[in-house]
């Protein structure tokens, strides 16, 4: 069809030339390519413009054999024109390059020149960048090889140093420097060798070439064209000025001279002065200046010289900043070089004018370039040069306009750089002019007029503006006429001042600033502004340097205005630079300012302007400070009145102002005699009333050298020195002022004989001040201060009796009790409380502060006034305890009688340590309380009687802190160090400065202090099982782990105290008396005995004690010990050929005991041994032998009897030998005999009624005991039954099971359901038992959680006491426990419970359906009408967090935190309401739905639901930010979980109404208003629909149950439901599609083919999707009942023919009530909805009535 005929594809690496460069090719041979008139057609391309240079475009057709094709194809691609194309070609080639050596890249050599001019003017500019590169690596590796091509790349490549791309440029610079090493001499070789070259590559292009003749060939936009013409012509003019500058000194530059003057007399070269583009401008005039500069071409030039300086002044007003610098530049040469630069000017019509232009503007901002010229230029105009203009009119114009530029306010302003430039220029030319004058002795008056005309128009008319204008330029001005007054006068103490024109000017000058500024100070108000400018003025003038401030300035040939001057910096005035008018002029100015300041500051009075006032007389008498300055200020002329003036000003001034004022008072009273001067500061400043000045004098006066003087020091001990020093310590308690603090600091200056400035009254009311923030409980940065301000100062208060000892004492105290109670904080550094401790031990070893039994009893009170506060961390205790001990040693170091030393230190340890919070009896107490909590779990057997465990966890608490204060006490006073090792290296010898950690340890131990020793580490041990049964806050817990690894450690010590201890312990746990005892032992494996061989040291332990005690016949000790050891050994530790397997001992418990540790020890691990079954073997003949004594005893194992009434042994034995067959039954059911499977059921029928006897009494130890282990029986016997009716079992287990239920399963299940209720209903727990009661419980549960409950049910169905009222509100009430387990224990129940309740409303429901006038019963006596009361209550409670949350974005951050615990129980209320709709059918699940919606209690319910969700995924609920994975279903392990958030339950439980109640859901959702709504979708959308319509699809594709005449499939992906009832050769279909927000949003449901026609299809279609919204059912349900009812249609059944269908939807019924006249049936609902909406009681049908 005409198509393209398809060609061959291009093969990889084709070393042919594209198609169109073959086309080029052939046009090029055919037809030459001319370019002006000088081409020739033999060569058929443009005429090489110097030797070797080709034309661009010319690259060659073919290439040497000895290239490699792969180079070709790089080389070929470098002559494309996509840019890609070439720089792709560029990288290729930089990675040959590198690959290759040398040899090969000779052969590409000779091509490289060609492409290299090509592509160095590229107009792209990364093209450019990569050519240098390749360039610069190029000449890397050749070197040597590359210096036949010098000549041809040479111009090219110092062209591209001047490339307008930065990049391209600097590699070109670099690659160019690094060829020739940088070397200025290497360099100017080369531009010699390649002159020609050079001149003619840049001469061609600056008058040959142009935009159209760079770019033949090429596919450029004139924009491009033009740009690249540019780039040429900038760079080959920069390229001659640095040819220029590297040859102008060689002597042989015949050929540059010929080459540059074909070049300056071509008309086009001139064309780039007036160019457009200022780059090519500049370029342009900076190539003239290297001529200009150069004397050796300045012949080049000369023949041009009128046109050029006619084109020079022409452009001397030039605004860019980069052209005007090379115009000045070639302006300054020509009058230089050429005496007659003048001439071809008309400076009236041509100079002037612009030169006056660019002074107005402010040289076009660019100052700096221009400023810099302007004294050279000056320099040079001369009479002559000016032909009829008068010079001192040009001058007058000069700096009149110039004046403008200094005093002119431009928009936006000038720089401050230019600024400054243009003051230096400004003043520069003034001075130069003015020496100019000065130097003709031979001048005339008119040229000395012209100079004070000069002097007042341009300096100090000025000035006079300046100092009431705001411009920026005031500082500058007067620093530079400061330096030109200051010179003048110079210049006349030098004698150099010819005639007295500089004196006359001086005079003048300061005539005219006397007048300036006393004139403008003198009127009533005065400018802030104005004042600020004369005090500078005034500074200036008094700092004035006569040096100028710019560099100078120097021509090649001679010197022109050679002068000597400085970058501005701020003065330093030398003495021999100093001006001699200071003393003179400005001193009288200075005096005249500061007393109209002080006139100024009375008359103004208090207020801000005083103070300005002031602090400009501060500054100006910082100039003066001798009694002559002093006594000028003031009409009497003597220094006491000028004292009493600035006195005067104090009473109202700011803090700063009289700082300044006393600054000049204290500097005029050294001038007084010294009589006078103490008396003037005691009589009239110390009586001053102002506390700020008080504080300013004081400081003063304890400042050196006056505190030094006796008088001072009698001032200020004075009662009102005292007053003022204890005022100001007052305030440095509030404000925390640091000077106020430095004051009180030097009040503590201490003298040679140590005396201090202040007496020791004063001294003690600073101390009571600063103490005082130690003390209060709002602590903030000055507890730091004054902590730091009193551990400084009290050694100097001590050493002297500088203050009472009854204030040492109690600063003592205070810091001790401080050091105590506090830790490094923010508000306190580790430095401050170092400062603090150190304070006072260093005040107890030196014996500044003794310690009396009065002292030590305060001390002591502190310790246990801090041990008794609330929860201390440990951390906090340690610091304690290390205080205590240091205490202990500082107190008592300074007794020398060693016997009187360690009696002290007894009684002062007895004292700190004794507190009533830690007596025997609560350790006991303690003990009791943790040994049953432990007990119970089954760890270990309480085998010591004790009647009562009862203590409040607020108890506990304080009995650990004060146990872990009084060890870590203790501990670090008798512990010892490890000496430090002994090594050859001579860093770690021992210097003098070497000090023993040992040296202050307690050598010898008192009985007591070995009993408090001993007493905590049995609290210690305690309180490890304590924490190994409790869930304890993470401070309680991390204080147990504290105290237990402080025993830890002490007992691997080295002390001879611990083996002491040790002894103690064993001894202890010998005599049997306490579990706790047998527990201490554990902690030997410590001790260094056993602690180096790391994990077996419980082995070893183990080992010993076996041998030692059971050899002692301790055996109950033993067992004990090896319980708490028992999760420590490995496994096997115990064995049959164990020594206490050898023993007999008389009680049950011991033996049953330890069978149990063997058990557990030998049956843990993943392989059994066969040696192993002995062990069973022998437990099982124990359990057999104690069944047979329990037949002759009848009282053995406690069966039907009241426990409390029994001995305690007694029941240990039975508890016992109850937990061995527990433990036999979990770990080998099958190796029990019938005799022990009718000793565990017998025993426990038998149990279970002592239980009931003894429940009551739970409180009793050996009760609770005996309760958790026969629940934990049943538990055991229940889990082995269930598991064994799931598979196949021996005819011994069937028959033992089936007995069981037929015999004993009730009654055990219903005793032990009722003894559970009596435990837990309404019953009163005593708070020190509540901890035992919950580990009761936690044992009990999980036997209630096994119960059957069907038993139960039945029960309290028929039983008075207990009925199903009663049930229902017991577990309802348990829905609100504190103990988590009770609570899912309640919620298991319920869920139990619930199928039983909901069988008896099925039965109701059907006997009320067939009656019309009993439907509405139902309603009324359902299940979950017994949680109406409860939940009416629980809305109360959720009220509050439903009110402040309306589905607003904005209420999310201000949410209050929701109370878990009501929360939580409201919610489990719900998870059971939940569960009972799910268990119950169609038609009572409708039931229950309805009486949920008619109380509306799914609204608060589903509100607070959303309420209590994540705060970040309701932030987010529009988008699906975070992970739906919080949604997911939980399972019964992870909602048991006590740690579950409230949040991840709330998300569960959603999910759960959804799934199991969506059409409640929805009907609330549709219900709501529009903003709830939408948040509602889009959280439903974006996290749990997607969950449940998974889940869904799902379960219908994995039903296992198959329909007849139906199947189902599903589309997981569109969400979709196939459903296809098939009966003979008829078919229906049914499409069900899950809504993006199903279940919220509607199913769509499409009928296909149907069987009964389209009529029959709209109904079904009507009657599914009703059911699917409005019913709580899932898609299954609904195709269930969709399918029955087409089978109950096709089987005959009758519709009803009120809702035309077979099967009623709610209650699934078929119609049963027929009418007796037409004999239609009907649903009984549907009937009576019809009498009930049309008010009548006649048949649908026949109307008659029914």
């Amino acid at each position: 069809m005409g198509g393209k005929t398809k060609q061959a594809p291009r093969t990889k690496n084709n070393a042919k030339p594209s198609s169109s460069s073959r086309t080029a090719e052939l046009l090029g041979s055919s037809t030459p390519i001319f370019v002006g008139f000088s081409a020739q057609t033999d060569g058929g391309g443009l005429v090489p413009f110097a030797p070797g240079f080709a034309s661009a475009e010319q690259m060659p057709d073919s290439f040497d054999a000895a290239i490699s094709p792969q180079t070709q194809i790089i080389l070929r691609k470098l002559s494309k024109k996509d840019p890609m194309t070439k720089k792709k070609a560029l990288q290729e080639l930089h990675e040959l390059i590198e690959q290759s050596d040398v040899e090969v890249l000779k052969n590409i050599l000779p091509l490289w020149p060609k492409y290299y001019l090509n592509l160095a003017s590229d107009p792209e500019h990364t093209v450019r960048e990569l050519t240098q590169t390749v360039l610069q690596l190029l000449m890397a590796k050749c070197k040597k090889a590359m210096a036949p091509y010098l000549k041809l790349l040479v111009p090219v490549w110092l062209g591209s140093r001047f490339d307008t791309y930065a990049p391209a440029a600097s590699i070109a610079s670099q690659s160019f420097r690094d060829t020739f090493a940088g070397n200025a001499n290497r360099t100017r070789e080369v531009c010699m060798h390649c002159q020609v070259e050079i001149l003619e590559y840049a001469t061609r292009n600056l008058t040959f070439h142009t935009a159209a003749t760079l770019s033949i060939g090429k596919s450029l936009t004139p924009e491009e064209s033009e740009q690249k013409y540019q780039r040429v012509i900038i760079s080959s003019l920069k390229l001659l000025s640095f040819f220029i500058g590297q040859t102008a000194q060689t002597e042989e530059l015949s050929q540059v001279r010929e080459g540059l003057g074909t070049l300056v007399a071509h008309q086009k070269f001139w064309s780039f002065a007036k160019h457009k583009v200022p780059p090519i401008k500049a370029a342009w005039f900076e190539c003239i200046y290297h001529i200009l500069q150069s004397v050796a071409l300045l012949d080049v030039i000369t023949p041009q010289k009128t046109q050029l300086t006619t084109l020079c002044f022409q452009f001397i007003d030039d605004a860019d900043p980069v052209v005007a610098p090379h115009i000045w530049g070639c302006v300054l040469l020509l009058q230089n070089n050429y005496e007659d630069w003048f001439v071809p000017l008309n400076i009236r019509k041509t100079l002037l004018p612009k030169l006056s232009s660019l002074l107005h503007n402010g040289f076009n901002r660019n100052a700096q370039a221009i400023c810099p010229n302007l004294l050279p230029f000056l320099s040079k105009v001369t009479p002559a040069s000016l032909q009829d203009l008068d010079i001192y009119d040009f001058y007058q114009r000069f700096f009149d306009d110039m004046k403008l530029a200094v005093t002119k306010k431009f928009d936006p302003p000038l720089a401050k750089s230019d600024c400054i430039v243009i003051h230096n220029a400004y003043f520069e030319c003034l001075r130069f002019l003015l020496q100019l004058i000065n130097n003709n002795k031979e001048r005339e008056k008119k040229e000395e007029e012209f100079s004070t005309n000069l002097l007042d128009n341009n300096v100090l008319e000025p000035i006079g503006w300046l100092l009431k204008s705001d411009s920026a330029h005031v500082k500058i001005f007067f620093q530079h006429s400061s330096a030109l007054v200051a010179f003048w006068d110079r210049q006349i103490n030098n004698r150099l001042d010819n005639g007295g024109l500089y004196a006359k000017m001086l005079n003048q000058f300061w005539t005219r600033i006397f007048e300036l500024v006393t004139q403008d100070l003198s009127a009533e108000k005065v400018n802030e502004q104005l004042l600020g400018h004369v005090l500078l003025l005034v500074q200036d003038l008094h700092m004035a340097n006569p040096s100028l401030e710019s560099p100078s300035v120097k021509f090649v040939e001679e010197p022109v205005g050679k002068m000597e001057k400085s970058e501005p910096t701020t003065p330093v005035k030398k003495a021999q630079e100093a001006a001699a008018f200071i003393q003179k002029e400005l001193k009288q100015l200075v005096i005249k300012l500061v007393r109209i300041c002080l006139d100024k500051a009375n008359i103004s009075g208090s207020g801000t302007s005083t103070s300005r006032y002031i602090e400009q007389i501060r500054t100006l008498t910082k100039m003066f400070n001798d009694a002559a300055f002093y006594k000028s200020l003031t009409d009497d002329g003597d220094l006491r009145s000028a004292l009493n003036k600035f006195v005067s000003l104090l009473g109202q001034l700011s803090c700063d102002a009289s700082e300044s004022v006393i600054e000049i008072v204290f500097e005029i009273l050294p001038l007084l005699e010294t009589a006078q001067r103490f008396e003037y500061i005691e009589n009239t400043l110390m009586k001053l009333p102002q506390h700020g000045v008080q504080n300013l004098l004081l400081h003063r006066l304890l400042s050196y050298p006056l505190c030094t003087e006796p008088a001072v020091r009698q001032m200020l001990s004075s009662p009102e020195t005292c007053a003022m020093i204890a005022r100001i310590a007052e305030e440095v308690v509030v404000d925390n002022d640091r000077e106020k603090l430095n004051l009180l600091h030097k009040c503590f200056f201490q003298t040679d004989t140590g005396d201090i400035l202040i007496n020791a009254n004063t001294v003690d009311k600073i101390l009571l001040s600063m103490c005082g923030p130690l003390e209060q409980p709002v602590l903030d940065d000055a507890v730091e201060v004054c902590g730091s301000f009193i551990a400084q100062i009290m050694p100097v208060i001590c050493s002297n009796n500088n203050s009472s000892l009854h204030v040492r004492q109690q600063i003592f105290l205070k810091l001790f009790k401080f050091s105590l109670d506090h830790r490094p904080e923010d508000y306190l550094s580790e430095d401050t409380l170092w400062e603090i401790t150190t304070c006072w031990q260093d005040g107890l070893s030196s014996k500044d502060i003794e310690i009396d039994d009065d002292m030590l009893k305060c001390c002591a009170g502190i310790v246990e006034e801090l041990a008794n506060s609330v929860e201390l961390k440990p951390e906090t205790l340690d610091g304690m305890a290390e205080a205590m001990a240091k205490f202990v040693i500082c107190s008592t170091e300074n007794i020398e009688d060693e016997k009187k030393r360690l009696e002290r230190i007894d009684e002062t340890i007895s004292a700190l340590l004794e507190s009533p919070l830690k007596t025997p009896d609560q350790v006991q107490q303690f003990e009791n309380h943790c040994v049953l909590l432990e007990a119970l779990q089954g760890s270990v057997t309480a085998g010591v009687t004790f009647e009562n465990a009862c203590l409040l966890r607020d108890e506990i608490l304080p009995l650990i802190q004060r146990s872990t204060l009084n060890f870590s006490t203790i501990y670090k006073l008798v512990y010892q160090f490890p000496p430090p090792q002994v090594t050859n290296d001579p860093e770690d010898e021992l210097t003098e400065d070497y000090c023993d950690p040992n040296a202050d340890v307690l050598k010898e131990w008192n009985e007591p202090l070995i009993a408090e020793l001993l007493q905590c580490i049995r609290v210690a041990g305690t309180a490890e099982c304590w924490l190994e049964t409790s869930d304890l806050p993470s401070v309680t817990e991390e204080l147990v782990l504290f105290l237990s690894e402080k025993v830890q450690s002490f007992m691997g010590n080295s002390s001879d105290l611990v083996s002491i201890v040790k002894e103690r312990l064993q001894q202890a746990a010998v005599q049997q008396s306490s579990v706790i005892d047998c527990r201490l032992l554990s902690y030997f494996r410590f001790c260094r005995q056993y602690a180096a061989f790391e994990e077996s040291a419980s082995i070893l332990l183990h080992e010993d004690l076996s041998e030692n005690l059971v050899t002692q016949g301790a055996l109950k000790t033993y067992v004990i010990a090896l319980q708490f050891l028992l999760p420590k050994l490995s496994q096997k530790a115990i064995t049959l050929s164990s020594a206490i397997m050898r023993t007999e001992p008389p009680e049950i418990w011991v033996k049953a005991a330890v069978f149990h540790a063997l058990l557990l020890n030998n049956f843990e691990g993943d392989v059994n041994e066969q040696t192993d079954r002995n062990i069973i073997v022998s437990a099982v003949q124990f359990m057999t032998s104690i069944g047979e004594k329990q037949a002759s005893q009848k009282e053995l194992l406690h069966y039907n009897v009241e426990i409390q009434r029994q001995p305690y042994e007694s029941v240990i034995n039975t508890v016992e030998f109850i937990k061995l067959l527990t433990e036999v039954l979990k770990r080998f059911p099958y190796e029990l005999s019938i005799k022990n499977w009718d000793a565990i059921r017998i025993g426990l029928s038998s149990w279970v009624l002592s239980v009931s006897k003894s429940i009551a009494q739970y409180k009793d130890p050996k009760t609770s005991l005996f309760v958790a282990a026969v629940y934990q029986l049943f538990a055991a016997l229940i889990e082995f039954i269930r598991s064994e009716k799931q598979k196949s079992s021996t005819e011994l287990l069937k028959n033992m099971i089936d007995e069981w239920d037929s015999l004993f399963a009730k009654e055990v299940n219903v005793v032990l359901f009722k003894s559970f209720y009596v435990l837990t209903h309404e019953t009163s727990v005593q708070p020190g038992f509540q901890a035992c009661y919950e580990a009761l419980l936690e044992r009990i549960i999980p036997a209630i959680e096994r119960l059957d409950y069907s038993f139960v049910y039945s029960f309290c169905k028929s039983n008075s006491n207990i009925t199903l009222d009663h049930l229902c509100n017991f577990l309802f009430k348990q829905l609100y426990s504190f103990q988590h387990s009770v609570r899912l224990s309640a919620v298991h129940s319920l869920r139990q419970l619930t199928p039983h309740f909901v069988a008896d409303d099925i039965e109701l429901n059907e006997k009320q359906s067939e009656s019309l006038d009993a439907s509405p019963m139902i309603s009324k006596w359902h299940f979950l009408n017994r949680f109406e009361d409860y939940l009416t209550r629980y809305d109360g409670l959720i009220r509050k967090y439903l009110e402040e949350f309306t589905f607003k974005l904005s209420e999310l951050d201000d949410l209050e935190p929701i109370d878990r615990h009501n929360a939580l129980s409201y919610l489990l209320l719900w998870d059971c309401i939940i569960n009972a709709c799910a268990k119950s059918p169609v038609a009572l699940r409708a039931v229950y739905t309805n009486w949920l919606n008619d109380n509306k209690y799914e609204e608060n319910f589903l509100h607070f639901l959303f309420r209590a969700m994540p705060v970040d995924i309701l932030k987010n609920h529009g988008a699906k930010v975070h992970s739906n994975g919080v949604y997911k279903e939980l399972t019964w392990t992870q909602q048991k979980d006590r740690q579950l958030p409230l949040e991840r339950y709330v998300c569960h439980l959603y999910t759960e109404v959804l799934r199991k109640l969506p059409a409640v859901v929805r009907r609330w959702w549709n219900t709501t208003q529009s903003r709830q709504k939408n948040f509602i979708d889009n959280l439903t959308t974006n996290y749990v629909s997607s969950l449940i319509c998974s889940e869904e699809l799902k379960a219908i594709a994995n039903r296992k149950e198959k329909h007849e005449n139906m199947q189902v499939t599903v589309h997981s992906s569109t969400r979709e439901v196939l459903a296809v009832y098939a009966i003979d050769e008829a078919r229906m279909e049914l499409v069900i599609t899950l809504a993006p927000n199903y279940p919220l949003g509607a199913v769509k449901v499409e009928c296909g083919k149907q069987i009964g026609g389209r009529a029959s299809s709209r109904n079904v279609g009507m009657q599914l999707t009703i059911f699917l919204t409005h019913q709580n059912g899932t898609i299954y349900d609904g195709l269930t009942m969709w399918k029955n009812n087409l089978d109950k249609k096709f089987e005959g059944v009758e519709e009803c023919y009120v809702c035309y269908t077979v099967i009623h939807q709610d209650t699934c019924q078929l119609p049963k009530l027929t009418c007796k006249t037409c004999k239609k049936k009907f649903h009984g609902p549907c009937l009576y909805k019809w009498f009930t909406t049309s008010s009548k009681s006649t048949c649908p049908i026949c109307r008659n009535v029914f």
